[in-house]
């Protein structure tokens, strides 16, 4: 059984919850924090004392100047001595009636903001810090009610006043940017594993049976998948699946192998009677059969000597094991032979090769490009020509020929067994349809890839693509 904590479902819905209570609790602590600074943040102390000392002293001023309130800020500020605040006095209109100090316009403009109104309409003495300007107050005038003063002095703003000031877009902000960050890490966590099994999957359909994704092993990168029980539940049947797949394949190809190994021996009769009947026949009219009969049974032979080489090919090549071999070990032998072999069919045939090293099985190396090779030949009109390149991590061998080429939907088509388009099968240049499909087994075999594309004016153009070497790799 499942344990809940690993349910995939259940994960993605507590995700879900844990996201919302994230982001709520994101803007609620700010705003919590702020509503218990501000009702907590009456004055105390040295600046209580402070500030009802002064209200104090000028209320007894303006009563004792009757109202006069010419030179009173002056005759305030030398009875007080050192202050550790300025200080004004404001009406009911905003208007500044008293001050200790010349009001500099930022801080004016400031006092229109809601914020200091909002601070005026308190009913206890308080602190706030406007803009890098901390006031105290408001302290009402006893002898002028409309009248209150407030103390101020520049000061570095609280962290809690930071919270105080900020807009509502900037709450916005964060709501959407944790919430961003949230969701990136829940989709992070579930495409991880998706995107690993999409490369497994593209691994198996280049043919590459034998791959698996390694979740129970400790060293391996794909165990940090292990963690969540569907995910490792679906790599599991995905390794399951390879493994049946390539267990079929595999017995196929034993079966195809056996068949042809059975076939080897009457077909061997066949041939071995057909011989003693042109022999001992003397009928005229009976020869042109016999030869019939002995044609196809050749073909009949090749046929399974093809299906021989592609059933045995993998066994062959696992055997040998792969090999760091360059490219003029590989191809100097085979250029050589098809230069050969163009000359006695009277076709031109090019070549050129470029330095690089591979890790190959050699045998189906040489057999893939061979049998592209003679492809060409069958089909060319007059030149067939062989090149080499390396471009990133690949080294690509492409052969082009000027035949008639093939229509473009079959071009997909072309590496499927026994398969031949409708030009082979109406002319007279044989085949079987079987060495294309050898020569992708073959590049399976490597990890490489075959290409068909229409060369112009006309012809066919095949590219063989295989891995270079790591330490060979620009």
């Amino acid at each position: 059984m499942i344990s809940p904590i690993r349910n995939f479902n259940l994960k993605v819905l507590g995700w879900f919850w844990l996201t919302l209570l994230v982001s709520v609790l994101s803007i609620a602590i700010p705003a919590v924090l702020i509503q218990q600074f501000s009702a907590v943040n009456h004055l105390h102390g040295r600046d209580r004392e402070i500030i009802n000392v002064m209200t104090n002293r000028i209320d007894e001023m303006i009563i004792s100047n009757e109202g006069n309130l010419e030179h009173l800020s002056q005759r305030i500020a030398d009875n007080d001595g050192p202050m550790p605040f300025q200080w004004f006095v404001i009406d009911s209109e905003l208007n500044i009636v008293l001050s200790s100090a010349p009001i500099r316009k930022a801080l004016r403009e400031r006092l229109g903001k809601p914020r200091f109104w909002y601070f005026l309409q308190s009913d206890h003495l308080r602190d706030i810090n406007l803009e890098w300007t901390r006031m105290l107050g408001p302290s009402a005038i006893p002898s002028r009610p409309d009248w209150k003063l407030v103390l101020w002095r520049p000061e570095r703003p609280k962290p809690m006043e930071i919270f105080r000031t900020m807009p509502w877009w900037s709450i916005l902000a964060i709501f959407v940017v944790v919430t961003s960050v949230m969701s990136y890490l829940l989709v992070r966590s579930i495409a991880q594993p998706l995107n690993r099994l999409g490369q497994a999957f593209n691994a198996v359909g280049n043919g590459q049976l034998t791959h698996k994704v390694d979740v129970s092993n400790r060293n391996s990168r794909d165990n940090r998948f292990a963690a969540n029980a569907q995910f490792l539940r679906l790599f599991e049947q995905f390794n399951e699946m390879t493994a049946r797949i390539a267990a079929l394949i595999q017995h196929q190809k034993r079966q195809s192998a056996d068949i042809s190994h059975e076939l080897r021996t009457p077909l061997t009769r066949l041939q071995m009677t057909l011989a003693l009947v042109r022999n001992k026949s003397r009928d005229e009219a009976i020869q042109p059969l016999l030869e019939r009969a002995e044609k196809e049974s050749e073909l009949l032979n090749l046929h399974i000597q093809r299906l021989s080489d592609l059933t045995t090919m993998e066994a062959h090549a696992i055997q040998q094991g792969k090999q760091r071999l360059t490219t003029q070990q590989l191809l100097s032998d085979l250029c050589e032979d098809a230069a050969f072999e163009a000359r006695q069919m009277g076709i031109a045939w090019q070549h050129s090769l470029c330095p690089a090293t591979l890790d190959v099985f050699e045998e189906p190396f040489v057999t893939a490009i061979e049998n592209v090779v003679r492809n060409a030949f069958k089909y060319a009109s007059a030149t067939v020509n062989l090149r080499c390149e390396c471009e990133g991590e690949w080294f690509k061998v492409i052969i082009c020929d000027d035949g008639p080429g093939v229509a473009s939907e079959e071009l997909a088509r072309l590496t499927k067994a026994f398969y031949r388009t409708d030009s082979a099968r109406n002319s007279d240049t044989g085949g079987l349809g079987l060495g294309l499909a050898i020569a992708a087994e073959a590049m399976r075999l490597n990890e490489g890839g075959i290409h068909f594309a229409l060369a112009k004016p006309h012809g066919l153009r095949v590219t063989l693509q295989f891995r270079l070497a790591v330490s060979a790799m620009p």
